[in-house]
């Protein structure tokens, strides 16, 4: 049993190294097959570049190309292993390691890589993603997303679900520093509980797609300016939180109920519901339908 044990663990370690290397080799695709994962937790950091990230084969937990590194010299360290059926996999693109954690992949002044990783659409996956000045094109569209978490610097980022998300997300948290997001279909996320905090810069949240039940939002603005745009058929409760400097502007149909509280007028009998907390410091915030 313990020879099945580490022969299984080799085997893991050399599919991770497989990956890594054939990544390295600038275009050519390399990837870890599934085995005895029941979910998947992906930590990703990155400090320049440009990430994409999309659905994958079923089979394969995750497949990755680099381009624009051919010229470059690439280290990379391994550290894909499985817990209580849990796959763990930890990404890292920059110059430096987090400290106090291992890294999967560790690039050296390299600043105009783009990485495509497609990932396994049989398993749930938490994502925790941290970006530096990136950019990230992550298209979520068929898999099945638990958990997201995303902190961006000075980045530039799209995240889209144009299909409803089969699993459910307790939590969908995103920061933005400096620069523009953009949140396509959020509807079909499939979270309860949504948080944005944006910095300096333009974000929209599109929140069009499936919203069946009632969910909760709370919105940050700081000196940027951030669109949300809700369904027709969602009824919707916003809490404003205004100063002096700060500005919004709301849809015909969502009216003041007296002091910084707003509601739709299809709040009570809509299917689907949005309680939105606003707090704009010196940023300003439109909120209109589609």
């Amino acid at each position: 049993m313990n020879n099945i044990k580490a022969n299984s663990a080799l085997g893991l370690l050399c599919a991770a190294f497989l990956l890594m290397a054939s990544i390295a080799s600038g275009g050519e695709e390399g990837s870890i097959g599934r085995t005895t994962e029941k979910e998947l937790n992906v930590v990703l950091s990155s400090s320049f570049g440009k990430i994409i990230i999309g659905r994958g084969e079923s089979e394969k937990i995750v497949a990755g190309q680099l381009f624009g590194s051919e010229e470059k010299s690439v280290d990379f360290q391994t550290d894909y292993n499985i817990r209580n059926r849990v796959g763990y996999l930890d990404l890292s693109l920059g110059e430096e390691k987090r400290e106090g954690k291992k890294s999967s992949i560790k690039l050296s002044d390299i600043t105009n890589n783009k990485w495509q990783l497609k990932f396994s659409d049989a398993l749930p996956i938490a994502f925790d993603i941290e970006l530096g000045v990136a950019k990230g094109e992550f298209n979520l569209t068929g898999l099945q997303i638990k958990d997201f978490t995303m902190s961006c610097g000075a980045s530039d980022v799209l995240v889209r679900f144009d299909a409803p998300n089969t699993a459910t997300m307790n939590e969908m948290n995103i920061e933005c520093g400096v620069g523009k997001f953009e949140g396509r279909n959020l509807g079909n996320a499939n979270f309860k509980h949504f948080r944005f905090e944006g910095g300096v810069g333009t974000a929209t949240l599109d929140f069009s797609g499936k919203i069946q039940s009632e969910v909760d939002v709370d919105v940050q603005v700081g000196m940027g300016v951030c669109t949300i745009i809700l369904p027709e058929d969602v009824g919707t409760r916003i809490q404003y939180e205004e100063s002096i400097v700060s500005r919004i502007e709301l849809a015909r149909d969502i009216r003041t109920t007296g002091g910084n509280q707003y509601i739709s007028d299809n709040y009570k009998t809509a299917s689907g519901r949005m309680n939105i907390r606003i707090d704009a410091g010196l940023g300003s915030v439109r909120v209109k339908r589609r």
